[in-house]
């Protein structure tokens, strides 16, 4: 059953300036990421509107938008949260590989140096924060503004469309890595291994880096999805 009292909590108070429209596609991205909306739930209107107290138009528009973006999907009768199944996962991380790797690539031949070092800089924030014990919500969005940087660092505007729509999209791959602490020290490892090429102009070895970096990230979901059949 759906905890919408948990998700109206999370999602405060309403904030002036903010529309409606964007306040409930905050809300239900944010129930996605968290697990309170789970992959296949089914998105009622009629119980949408009562239990966040929106009017239909800005949900339904809502609704039209996450499903373009590929996180909701009909299920014949309606919509539902999608739900990514074995070779999902794989060509999502396929294609994540291929814009990622290009990225760090691009980064390492074209980033000024304040932008090389911003991309040093987090990546030894996100050591400290391990070693001061930061949760896994923390790690994540530093790992989230990490691998922004070394994006806007490419300079490839197009690049950067296909990159924003699979961070979009990530929030069906399911809880960050990031729990699961033997993982946490191996990402921090790659992030330094990426950020080592790019400050060394290595574009090879930075999109060697970065293939390493995704592929480990997919092995691990892989996992995680066979325990959970």
């Amino acid at each position: 059953m759906i905890d919408w009292l948990e998700l109206k909590r999370q999602a405060g108070p309403v904030k002036t300036g903010i529309s409606a429209s964007r306040r409930i596609h905050g809300m239900l991205v944010a129930a996605i990421e968290s697990g309170i909306l789970t992959p296949g739930t089914r998105l009622k209107e009629s119980e949408i509107v009562k239990a966040l107290d929106v009017s239909r138009t800005p949900l339904r528009e809502v609704l039209a938008g996450l499903r373009a973006e590929g996180i909701v999907e009909s299920d014949g009768t309606g919509l539902a949260v999608r739900q990514l199944g074995w070779q999902d996962i794989r060509s999502f991380y396929a294609y994540r590989g291929m814009l990622e790797s290009m990225a760090a690539g691009l980064a390492a031949t074209h980033a000024h140096k304040v932008e090389r070092t911003i991309i040093e800089e987090l990546c030894a924030e996100e050591s400290d924060l391990i070693n001061s014990g930061a949760d896994a919500t923390e790690l994540a969005k530093q790992n989230r503004r990490f691998h922004h940087a070394i994006h806007q660092a490419s300079s490839n505007a197009f690049l950067l469309e296909g990159l924003e729509r699979l961070n979009r999209m990530m929030i069906l791959i399911g809880p960050t890595a990031y729990c699961i602490p033997p993982r946490v020290s191996s990402i921090a490892e790659e992030h330094q291994a990426i950020t080592a090429a790019i400050s060394a102009s290595d574009a090879e070895g930075a999109e060697r880096a970065m293939r390493f970096h995704i592929s480990n990230a997919l092995r691990v979901r892989l996992e995680r999805k066979q325990n959970d059949a």
